[in-house]
């Protein structure tokens, strides 16, 4: 029997090692693109250790649909759809939860943000400062946004992960930056330059 994904894919033969039930591909397979997959997590949802959890569940998942890849898209875009889908879907949930009143206990469970690891107060400063702008846009600029400027996927790459044309990616990242700007305009003060002639 052939193989069921393209040869060139440096992953493909991990996915087939896992499709087969070998549980140490997925560990491989983590290792290869863990890394990736957690700054793409973090830059949708914008907490480390949500992040984290979401990445995790992403290489579960995964292991549960391995056989189910076919190679009708590069191996890095089926999981980067993974990521993204699953992204889209807590934030939908955070969305929900933040719609009720907290409860005593969940109250109580929230993280103190004093007891975060030390940090130089610019890098924590600029790391907030990009967590909230990213907050700020929609969750299609925002996918847009991450998958290009900080994951480095190409238009055609991104078209790929979202499902849609590639000219709706490029609007939807014009439009992205554009909202990037006056926020930051905002952030400081300033009027964005468009403003500033009228």
């Amino acid at each position: 029997m052939g193989s069921l994904v393209q040869p060139k894919d440096p992953l493909a033969r991990e996915i087939e090692l896992l499709a087969s039930g070998d549980a140490a591909a997925l560990e491989r397979a983590y290792r290869a693109c863990g890394a990736r997959i957690q700054r793409l997590c973090q830059g949708l949802l914008g907490d480390r250790a949500e992040a984290e959890d979401a990445t995790q569940d992403v290489f579960l998942k995964l292991r549960e649909r391995a056989g189910q890849f076919h190679g009708a898209a590069s191996l890095s875009t089926w999981l980067h759809r993974i990521a993204v889908n699953h992204c889209l879907n807590l934030i939908e949930k955070r969305r929900l939860r933040a719609s009720r009143p907290l409860g005593a206990a969940e109250a109580r469970s929230l993280v103190d943000p004093l007891r975060r690891p030390p940090e130089t107060a610019a890098a924590n400063e600029a790391r907030e400062t990009l967590r909230s702008r990213l907050a700020r846009l929609s969750v299609e600029h925002r996918a847009v946004l991450v998958l290009r400027e900080i994951d480095g996927l190409s238009y055609d790459e991104i078209a790929a992960v979202l499902d849609v044309p590639p000219g709706t990616v490029m609007s939807r990242l014009a439009r992205a930056r554009e909202r990037w700007v006056e926020l930051a305009a905002q952030e400081s003060g300033a009027q964005p330059t468009a403003e500033r002639g009228r």
